[in-house]
């Protein structure tokens, strides 16, 4: 796997392409002291660095150059060219395939599984004209990085960067776009959109999300009539079983709002969990001068999803692991706040924090091309996954050496690479707890090699 994994990385670390993409942008005009490699790929490696200032990055050049001269070189020019070597490397990336254990068994059932969510990013309120924030606590600036991640292949793939106001709600439809045929979407509840969802289906795309309790649910009734209401929380307080499930139901009033026929599943939790749900439910209603419903508490001991998937292709006994597979995409956000420190953006350059986020997205791709590689050979040699977070930890600690090599004594970064390579797959595998299955092995249990 090293030897594919050294020619791609190599493809997408080309000085030359650089230039060009600096030169088509107008970033570079002539020469200087600074290139555009250089330029691009020091802001990526401060991603990852301690110390996020225009010295410590003025020192990872190869010539020397003043804090002054880095911070001009921050202009809308940059901003272009960085979206631009992103997405390029995005494209370049996404045409990337590793087989695994992993991929070919999931492939079976779904052609890929892409799971969805948004972040939140803070930035200097001078930049509040530019990125808007939400309101209340959240600051007056922000920016929201819109994410969809491939979990059977380990691709990652932002979808855009926008104004932190932006509600996910708002952003169904491009996040329900990327899902094609045979193709299993899972999304948070924020994401509900029935317009959204109907055009996936139609695509012969499948989802699977959370129902959001203020949705209406019918029995589904045939063409014409209107089928009657559902007591969810009625039918699940009064049964004992831990999961019920309706079959074929439609949600929504209104035409624009309708959708079905949809499997309705609710799983009950755990005793804590379940008290701990309902004391933040609570918690939320004091803050407003309010008591939360009966209803409304004994819908908090459930995990209600709804899926289009036929039970031939996602049995009820697999969903709620399958369901549990969308924290992996809340990890790679924990990854990019505590490692890449994408929520670090002090700058009042709106040019210079616009590079920063592009330059971070692109080092999270760099991160997933060798989290994509590592984990299809640590399946194949030892049975186990690989830990995101501890790839990511690997890179921080080497990402300076990286640089320093990219820029100075390029013939020895494929020597770099490979001493890397060797330390991944020796410190980054998942650690097992005999009494606590991973998410992998749930499904293989339940669903995959039931």
């Amino acid at each position: 796997m090293i030897n594919l994994l050294v020619p791609r990385l190599t493809q997408l670390l080309r000085p030359d392409r650089a230039e060009e993409l600096a030169r088509e942008h107008g970033w570079r005009k002539r020469t200087g002291r600074v290139s555009g490699f250089e330029f691009l790929y020091s802001t990526l490696g401060q991603g990852s660095a301690l110390d996020l200032t225009l010295n410590a990055q003025a020192g990872t050049f190869s010539r020397p150059v003043t804090r002054q001269a880095v911070d001009q070189r921050y202009n809308p020019a940059a901003v272009a060219y960085f979206k631009a070597a992103f997405l390029e490397s995005l494209h370049i990336t996404l045409g990337w395939k590793t087989s695994s254990t992993m991929t070919q068994l999931l492939q079976k059932h779904f052609g890929a599984i892409r799971l969805f969510d948004s972040t939140h990013c803070p930035c200097s309120n001078a930049l509040a004209e530019i990125f808007p924030g939400c309101g209340g606590g959240g600051g007056e600036a922000g920016i929201k990085v819109l994410l969809s991640y491939e979990y059977s292949a380990g691709q990652l793939h932002p979808l855009a960067v926008l104004p932190a106001n932006c509600s996910d709600q708002g952003l169904a439809g491009l996040a329900g776009a990327q899902v094609g045929d045979r193709e299993l979407g899972i999304f948070d509840k924020g994401f509900y959109q029935a317009r959204a969802l109907r055009s996936l289906a139609q695509r012969g795309g499948y989802f699977l999300l959370p129902w959001h309790h203020s949705v209406r649910v019918r029995e589904l009734a045939a063409a014409g009539q209107r089928g009657a209401p559902i007591d969810i929380a009625g039918a699940l307080q009064a049964t004992s079983q831990n999961c019920v499930e309706w079959l074929a139901v439609e949600l929504g009033q209104t035409p624009d709002s309708r959708l079905g026929p949809v499997r309705l599943l609710a799983f009950r939790l755990s005793p804590e969990k379940a008290n701990g749900r309902r004391a933040q439910l609570r918690e939320k209603y004091r803050t407003r001068g309010r008591q939360p419903t009966a209803v409304a508490l004994e819908l908090a001991g459930w995990l209600i999803l709804l899926t289009n998937a036929p039970s031939d292709l996602l049995p009820s006994a697999a969903v709620g692991y399958v369901y549990r597979v969308r924290w992996q995409v809340e990890l790679v956000f924990k990854q990019w706040k505590s490692v890449l420190r994408l929520d670090v953006l002090p700058s009042k350059n709106t040019y210079r924090v616009q590079c920063e986020v592009w330059a971070r997205l692109l080092a999270a791709l760099l991160a997933f091309v060798w989290y994509q590689h590592a984990n299809a050979t640590c399946l194949q040699l030892h049975a186990c996954e690989c830990s995101f977070s501890k790839v990511a930890k690997q890179l921080q600690q080497h990402g300076q050496v990286l640089v320093r090599t990219l820029f100075g004594n390029r013939e020895r970064i494929e020597t770099e690479f490979r001493n890397l390579w060797l330390k991944i797959l020796k410190l980054a595998r998942k650690e097992r707890q005999p009494s606590r299955p991973t998410t992998w092995e749930n499904l293989c249990l339940h669903w995959l090699e039931a």
